[in-house]
């Protein structure tokens, strides 16, 4: 019984460090559910600048060929032609002109784990733990075989 032990204490300490990996550990489980949810954070992110890509794209593509559009964006800036004339109405405030964003940017965050040392101090406590507990059980069974003898 006494080798045993000890092969169990090493045994109890692989396992609890095995299975603590494999669920909370820097590559476990939980680690790969955060990952994956902040990988599609990420594509959701990277779908939405596309779409304002290709919006700014087309802004940019009126801006540049599109006299009308030029027209009208130098309106809003309060520029006219020679030939026009303005009429300012004081006191009605002028309307909000809605400038587009250039996006957001999606700042990716670490998961959250236990590092491997935590894990292998808290397996080994464990392994420790079950070795004197083992120990424990050996050494009541003995008193008890004393005790019995002894009578």
């Amino acid at each position: 019984m006494r080798f045993l032990k000890y092969l169990i204490a090493v045994w109890t300490t692989l396992a609890v460090y095995t299975v603590s990996a494999f669920f909370v550990g820097p590559t476990g489980s939980y680690a790969y559910k955060q990952l994956s949810a902040e990988r599609e954070k990420q594509r959701t992110n990277i779908e939405a600048l596309q779409n304002l890509n290709q919006e700014l794209a087309g802004t940019v593509n009126s801006l540049t060929y599109d006299s009308d559009t030029i027209m009208i964006y130098a309106r809003e800036l309060g520029y006219g032609a020679s030939n026009e004339n303005f009429v300012r109405i004081v006191g009605l405030g002028g309307a909000k002109k809605q400038r587009t964003t250039a996006g957001q940017i999606t700042i990716p965050r670490s998961p959250g784990f236990i590092p491997e040392r935590i894990l292998w101090f808290l397996a080994f406590c464990a392994g420790i733990g079950v070795l004197v507990l083992l120990s424990i059980s050996e050494f009541m069974r003995e008193r008890r075989i004393r005790w019995r003898n002894y009578r």
